[in-house]
């Protein structure tokens, strides 16, 4: 995780102009949130704040508390430093200071760079090929597969998370889940919902993981057309 101080907020402005292409397959709101998230600064100001991102290419103003960002569609994002939390801030869909505020995408909701530790349970293993139904459903459906499959798991008591991969599989990246060993906490059995339990590390790790299939939305708008 890159580090973002106010003493390189002028190296910023001359060598980092342009070089943050928009991501094609995310609606703005969702650019800003990956962007904001490629970075830490726990003495971030609001002023700070709105330079940095003014620097990028954002329509950005300090307020007192928070930044405002009008986006190409006149819609606009309040966004707040969050201090030692990771990113640069929290996005909310009104300002901050309102009583009905409502975060856009909420603290902690989203993972990136998840590693879970694979369990060595054989007997949790053999438990979840016998308990999950695969294929969860019809082949070529994957990302409903793998919400079938994650209310499966959690329909049997266990914990259950989404692993995504934007890169992996075809355009639509690849999704999977992780189940949690209920007698070995903090181990995780891969599951995909047509080929049942993952040995290999590699889907251990992910670029992200979430909870909510809904928060998919977020890192790839698209995923229900692939």
């Amino acid at each position: 995780m890159k580090c973002v101080t106010s003493r390189h907020i002028t190296i910023f402005l001359v060598l980092c102009i342009g070089a943050f292409p928009c991501i094609s397959s995310c609606s703005e709101d969702n650019e800003l949130w990956l962007f904001i998230s490629s970075y830490e600064d726990i003495d971030i100001t609001v002023q700070d704040l709105a330079f940095f991102l003014a620097t990028h290419g954002y329509d950005a103003r300090p307020n007192r508390s928070y930044v405002t960002v009008k986006l190409s569609d006149d819609e606009t994002l309040y966004l707040t430093p969050n201090g030692a939390v990771p990113r640069l801030a929290d996005i909310w869909a009104s300002p901050p200071a309102s009583s009905d505020m409502d975060m856009v995408i909420p603290a902690g909701a989203i993972q990136k760079d998840a590693v879970y530790s694979k369990t060595t349970n054989r007997e949790f293993v053999d438990a979840i090929d016998e308990r999950l139904i695969l294929p969860a459903a019809s082949p070529g459906m994957r990302y409903s597969r793998s919400q079938r499959l994650a209310e499966m798991g959690r329909g049997l008591g266990y914990n259950v998370k989404y692993m995504y991969d934007p890169d992996g599989g075809d355009k639509g990246g690849t999704i999977w889940v992780m189940v949690e060993d209920p007698d070995n906490l903090d181990t995780w059995l891969a599951v995909d919902s047509y080929d049942g339990a993952l040995g290999d590390n590699e889907y251990y790790a992910a670029q992200y993981s979430f909870e909510d299939i809904g928060n998919l939305d977020f890192i790839n708008p698209k995923w229900k057309l692939a």
